[in-house]
């Protein structure tokens, strides 16, 4: 994933969590802000206490993939900060997907 699709500076994941609105799911929880630009962003924030490490990076690769795969359908404009609330258990890729499309389409629906 290029840098031009990461949220790269602390304080613009700070402002995402102040001013953007939040949608939980039954395994993760994302907070959404527009950020005026032509691509959507992505940050993931994982606490030590969810899961260990390999769990973690188990995590973070998922959504990554699942945002380059659906950037479509996730569509411009918006920055999103992913936070895992759970342990992934036994998570496939289409599951994980099917979560991260399903909090952003909550989002668009309620502007």
């Amino acid at each position: 994933m290029g840098r031009e699709k990461r949220i790269t500076r602390q304080g613009e994941i700070d402002a995402c969590y102040r001013q953007g609105r939040r949608w939980n799911g039954r395994l993760m929880r994302i907070h959404v802000r527009p950020n005026g630009l032509p691509q959507a962003r992505l940050a993931i924030s994982i606490s030590g206490k969810v899961c260990n490490s390999v769990l973690r990076n188990r995590w973070k690769r998922l959504l990554r993939e699942a945002f380059r795969l659906n950037g479509e359908a996730i569509g411009p404009g918006l920055d999103i900060v992913v936070v895992p609330t759970r342990p992934p258990e036994s998570l496939k890729l289409a599951d994980v997907e099917a979560m991260l499309l399903d909090l952003v389409k909550r989002h668009r629906g309620a502007r």
